[in-house]
């Protein structure tokens, strides 16, 4: 493990891990990596302000690097190096990081941090090394994230917090240089118009040397050549329960059971809740009881309907180390559950969510991936997380309940990683013919509330301030070309009448509360 300590862009010295001082040339931090990297190309190299080297926590490495395709650090979550505006434009959740826990993001901070050289060697000559070590640092991790690398905010890097002295804020000129380089150019543009917009700035000058003399980043990289095999030790015996809630599905469900019935890696538990809103109905589920099957099942019927309540009446259920969460209509090769337990001993992570294809559909990805989704109906999670977390009935029948999930997830320090090569086929059967659209109290309002208050709800919960201007800018523009006003003045009054429905519709989710 080699250590570099610099003062911002000016390198102090570099050691090895025995403290002893190694010879380098190069002066600039962002130099200096791959040229550490070209000399011992095997070895992890950590980067620290000289304010923080005091601090640094030192014993912690060997746990969080547990493969070499990641990158992590430790800055000011709540102000990082691009400031809070990069939310205008992004629409994911890697910006709204939590500070207490190792969350995934790009943005990445020069106070403290770590990368494996093998990662510098494959990137390194495909990122811009003149705008100064936290740009580089950036845009060695937005460039890396989609393609693979994985990279984390990490708060246990240091004893205390990052010294004030350590952290550093990128000018407008940077801001603008980064969004032409790694984002698509209409965005550049956006985000002038929400500068000036939401924050009563304009800043021209910025704007017009990116969009003129800043290239976009293109370069195709490839970090699959990486190894990624984790020395954490998640998977012993591979014990997992299921939860699958279910509505009038009656074969695709018996297909699905019969599909886990020839796993190579059985699953101990099914837990299947079934749901018929009908007060005269009964269920439907005769073989569960009828047939020998080679797992627990344990089977509930209930009068309401909602996958958010039979997702939670299920998880009370759960007692196995891990929980797949399924749909009912899904079909899969007698290798899934072992393919799962592969996955998360080369990854290490304590959520898994899988391919989930159509008939026709193709995988356009190849290998594990940081995913801005949770997918209810096809992801593993770790027992430590799902007794914490629930799905949140103020979204019950709306949208957004597995994407609120996903982001409890990643609040308890747990990452969700996509595996593409683990693919199930989604049949998208019909709805059971006792299925019938929710009503809301809002549908009958003069103005109905846009976006739907339960949109509003997940997005005021899980997304940072910016990020929810910018959608509402973005949710503007595109709901013009769908309605019938065509006057832009009465469309602004209208739209901002139905924002503000929305928005006190979504305060009194749940509705039953």
């Amino acid at each position: 493990m080699i250590f570099l300590y610099h003062i911002h862009d000016t390198v102090q010295e570099v050691l090895d891990d025995q403290a002893i001082p190694i010879s380098i040339q190069e002066k600039k931090p962002a130099q200096a990596l791959l040229a550490i990297a070209k000399l011992y190309p095997e070895e992890w190299i950590v980067w620290c302000h000289i304010e923080n080297k005091k601090t640094l926590n030192t014993q912690v490495l060997p746990e969080l690097l547990h493969h070499k395709r990641c990158m992590i650090s430790l800055g000011d979550a709540t102000y990082p190096f691009l400031s809070p505006s990069i939310g205008y434009i992004e629409d994911s959740p890697f910006l709204n990081i939590n500070p207490h826990k190792e969350y995934p993001t790009w943005c990445m901070s020069s106070a403290v941090g770590a990368i494996h050289a093998s990662v510098l060697l494959t990137l390194g000559n495909t990122i811009t090394i003149t705008r100064g070590f936290d740009y580089f640092l950036n845009s060695l991790a937005r460039k890396g994230q989609p393609e693979g690398l994985l990279c984390y905010h990490e708060p246990s890097l240091l004893h205390v917090v990052p010294s004030q002295e350590s952290l550093k804020r990128a000018s407008l000129q940077l801001q603008y240089a980064f969004v032409k380089e790694h984002f698509k150019t209409p965005w550049l543009l956006f985000l002038l118009v929400c500068h000036i917009r939401y924050d009563k700035k304009g800043p021209l000058v910025a704007f017009i040397n990116a969009w003129l003399f800043v290239k976009a980043n293109k370069t195709a990289v490839d970090v699959t050549t990486i190894p990624i095999q984790s020395s954490k030790k998640l998977v012993g015996e591979f014990g997992v329960d299921v939860i699958i809630p279910t509505l009038g599905r009656k074969a695709y469900l018996y297909d699905v059971l019969k599909d886990f019935s020839k796993q190579t890696i059985r699953p101990q538990k099914v837990i299947i809740i079934e749901q018929n809103p009908d007060s005269e109905g009964n269920s439907e589920l005769e073989y569960l009881s009828q047939e020998e099957w080679p797992f627990q099942i344990e089977h509930q019927f209930i009068r309401q309907t909602g996958a958010c309540n039979a997702r939670n009446i299920a998880l009370e259920k759960t007692n196995a180390d891990w929980v797949l969460f399924f749909d009912d209509d899904i079909r899969f090769e007698s290798t899934l559950l072992e393919k799962i337990a592969n996955a998360i001993k080369e990854t290490g992570s304590g959520c898994i969510t899988m391919s989930c294809l159509q008939k026709g559909e193709k995988e356009k990805n190849s290998t594990y991936k940081q995913w801005k989704t949770f997918g209810s109906g096809c992801s593993i999670v770790h027992r430590d997380i799902v007794k914490t977390a629930s799905f949140d009935m103020a979204l019950e029948h709306g949208y957004g309940e597995d994407v609120d999930f996903g982001m409890q997830i990643r609040n308890l320090g747990c990452d969700v990683i996509y595996a593409p090569h683990i693919q199930i086929l989604h049949i998208k059967a019909p709805i059971g013919g006792f299925r019938s659209l929710p009503t809301f109290p809002w549908n009958n309002d003069a103005i109905l509330p846009k976006p739907s208050p339960q949109v509003l709800f997940h997005r005021t919960k899980n997304t940072t301030k910016e990020q929810l201007k910018g959608y509402k800018l973005i949710l503007f523009f595109k709901y013009y070309r769908n309605q019938d006003i065509k006057n832009p003045f009465s469309y602004i009054s209208y739209f901002k009448k139905a924002w503000k429905n929305s928005i006190q519709w979504a305060k009194k989710l749940p509705l039953d509360a």
